[in-house]
């Protein structure tokens, strides 16, 4: 019977499975996505979704500690894919290994010693994948998908070695997926207004809002079309002229603008994360559209190029709160808030519309963790629908702006490539283009 990307190739209808794993950072995620329709306009059905946010535990040091990201997702992933597929209801009954009845034959057994060596650098996640996982009959499903860059190499490594684990056991194909891809495909994952959920269920343990069972579509959008990817380690202007063909046209010479934002925060001795902590500060002066006196730089917004640069943003709110004194910058933190949310919004949003100029796009998406910004969200739409009455605008619904794995099988379902899991590597600082 064809496979997988026998069907994908020739934009064939077919029901596709795919199972993703997400662990590039502070958020372990697994979905299971069913994909129907033709490859141009796709329906998205959420069979599951789980995201295990590791936020309070980072929270304290103000930021993700690497090695504590790769424990958690180490000690997460097999409970998680076993709530998944249950919550898919997909069925997974138990074989009975009788070889595995002692350490003798363990240790003789092939499965075990490959899945060991698989494995080896994740021992309690080898643990549990012996006692809960290698039991399991081979789910329905047609591929495996997994993040394996860029992110924090720890972290990563963990998700990888999961996904080429589960492609060895279950003889599946496994396909790689740059996660700034991911980000770029959630935008394109819109809510199916006739379809509805006969058993809608949230997501446990999660901060999403996508219900199981949830159907999106993938917009009919056209090329080319240019893509502003903000998170908390990346700010890119991403120029796409068909699907999987990237090219990055912009990027950030220092911070991310989510870095920014959290390095502010932590000026401001506002909490981590800083964008929603921000953003809550600033909307309340939105009402009154009050503006600080002392206005904060637009980095390099007009420079010829695509690039960004926000340390030297992050620096000049530094120095103005030294100027101003601890009790002046708590009296004025909302206006500082602010006008450095503004600052930033203005300077993505004037860059982005200047890329799709230059190169003559007809969609604009916007994706990654900075793109659940209120004001982002306004701006960008409200100038995209001024400027131009043939750009489509595209943006990553909330709750799917955050790193996940639906995004991931997404972007997976639209990459014609696969990988032998014996190749496949985790790569931290791993490029679109």
């Amino acid at each position: 019977m064809p496979n997988f990307f026998y069907w994908i190739k020739r934009g064939m209808s077919r029901l596709i499975k795919i199972l993703a794993i997400e662990t590039s950072c502070d958020e372990t995620s697994i979905a299971i996505a069913e994909f129907s329709g033709t490859k141009r306009v796709p329906r998205v059905r959420v069979l599951s979704h789980i995201i295990l946010s590791q936020i309070p535990l980072h929270k304290k040091f103000g930021g993700v500690v690497p090695n504590l990201a790769r424990r958690e997702h180490e000690k997460n992933l097999a409970p998680i894919l076993l709530q998944a597929l249950k919550e898919a209801k997909l069925s997974v009954s138990s074989i009975k290994y009788q070889v595995l009845r002692s350490e003798k034959s363990k240790a003789l057994n092939t499965k075990y010693l490959i899945l060991n060596t698989i494995l080896g650098r994740e021992p309690e996640l080898l643990k549990q994948f012996i006692k809960k996982i290698l039991p399991l009959n081979p789910p329905p499903i047609d591929a495996i998908a997994v993040t394996y860059g860029p992110g924090l190499a720890p972290a990563l490594w963990v998700g990888v070695n999961f996904a080429r684990a589960l492609s060895y056991l279950w003889n599946m194909p496994l396909i790689p997926v740059n996660h700034m891809a991911g980000h770029l495909y959630s935008a394109l994952l819109q809510e199916n207004p006739k379809f509805e959920a006969r058993n809608p269920k949230q997501i446990q343990n999660s901060k999403s809002q996508i219900q199981n069972r949830f159907e999106f579509r993938i917009s009919n959008f056209e090329f080319p079309a240019v893509a502003l990817l903000v998170s908390g380690g990346h700010t890119e202007l991403v120029l796409m002229n068909a699907h999987g063909k990237f090219k990055v046209i912009g990027e950030t010479l220092d911070d991310a603008a989510g870095e920014a934002f959290d390095k502010v925060a932590r000026i401001l001795g506002l909490g981590y994360p800083g964008g929603p902590e921000i953003s809550a500060v600033a909307e309340i002066l939105s009402a009154i559209n009050y503006k600080l006196q002392a206005k904060l730089p637009r980095p390099m917004i007009h420079t010829k190029d695509h690039n960004f640069s926000f340390s030297g943003l992050k620096t000049a709110v530094l120095y103005l709160t030294r100027d101003l004194g601890p009790k002046k910058t708590k009296l004025l933190r909302p206006f500082i808030a602010k006008e450095f949310q503004d600052s930033v919004v203005e300077v993505l949003v004037k860059k982005t519309i200047r890329a799709a100029k230059e190169y003559r796009v007809k969609t604009i998406l916007l994706g990654g963790g900075v793109a659940a910004n209120k004001h982002l969200r306004q701006e960008l739409t409200k100038i995209v629908s001024s400027q131009s009455s043939n750009v489509k605008c595209r943006l990553s619904d909330v709750a799917l702006a955050g790193d996940n794995a639906l995004m991931i099988a997404t972007a997976a379902y639209f990459m014609d490539k696969k990988i032998a899991w014996r190749k496949l590597q985790a790569d931290a600082n791993l490029r679109l283009d």
